[in-house]
């Protein structure tokens, strides 16, 4: 055999070893696609997790919209109802106006049989509550907001006091609720927030000194008429 024979017997070895080596990286491109394609599946996963959640929070936001309007609807329907027999008991009786203010407020309280209780179920009962009208000073402030949480409170079988003196946290007069959450045991409640004051906030023991308490809106308008008088506001 001659020299050149002989080299010429090499060339399908070298194509085998080139064929294995592009068969390798192949396998490894192969290999590297398949795992960023991986990747990138359970990248879509998550934010679908993440559109499902998102989903989730907006249906519970519109349940808890609907509720509110509920809530609002049905307050106002009490209220209206309040204003028709008040106005019809007017319009049909000759009486003084205590007697009227005795009519008017013979149907102001409607309260269930069994007293509520707990604190964390009246921050339950406070949730998702808020003012459709602002604080307004000498309109709809905390005077007009405390007497009307009391009567939306008393409605749904709890006992609140209305409470007035010096603000807690800042000079100046205030008004507020104590809420009965056990026997004999009160939690203020911010009418102007509708918010329970917690034990932790550096002015609790404040909200328990004050000059006058009312157990009843009867007892606060004879007090003063306009700081209390709600359904007078806007």
């Amino acid at each position: 055999m001659t020299e050149v024979e002989k080299k010429g017997i090499g060339k399908p070895k070298i194509g085998l070893v080139v064929s294995g080596v592009l068969i390798v990286i192949l396998a490894f491109s192969s290999l590297w696609l398949y795992t960023r394609i991986d990747s990138l599946q359970n990248q879509v996963n998550a934010l679908e997790t993440d559109k499902d959640n998102l989903q989730t929070q907006i249906n519970n936001l519109q349940t808890d919209k609907t509720n509110l309007q509920i809530q609002k609807d049905t307050l106002q329907n009490q209220l209206n109802l309040l204003n028709v027999t008040y106005e019809n008991y007017v319009s049909t009786h000759n009486c003084t106006n205590s007697e009227y203010d005795e009519a008017f407020f013979f149907f102001y309280y409607v309260k269930p049989e069994e007293q509520k209780f707990g604190v964390y179920d009246l921050e339950d009962e406070l949730y998702g509550l808020e003012w459709l009208h602002p604080y307004q000073e000498g309109v709809f402030d905390c005077s007009e907001m405390t007497a009307y949480l009391e009567w939306h409170l008393e409605n749904e079988g709890w006992n609140a006091i209305i409470v007035a003196g010096d603000t807690p946290f800042d000079s100046g007069r205030h008004a507020w609720l104590l809420v009965e959450t056990s026997e004999g045991h009160y939690m203020p409640v911010e009418s102007t927030t509708i918010e329970v004051v917690w034990w932790s906030n550096p002015d609790f023991d404040d909200y328990f000194i004050y000059d006058y308490e009312f157990e009843t809106i009867q007892e606060a308008i004879a007090y003063n008429e306009n700081e209390f008088d709600w359904w007078k506001s806007p």
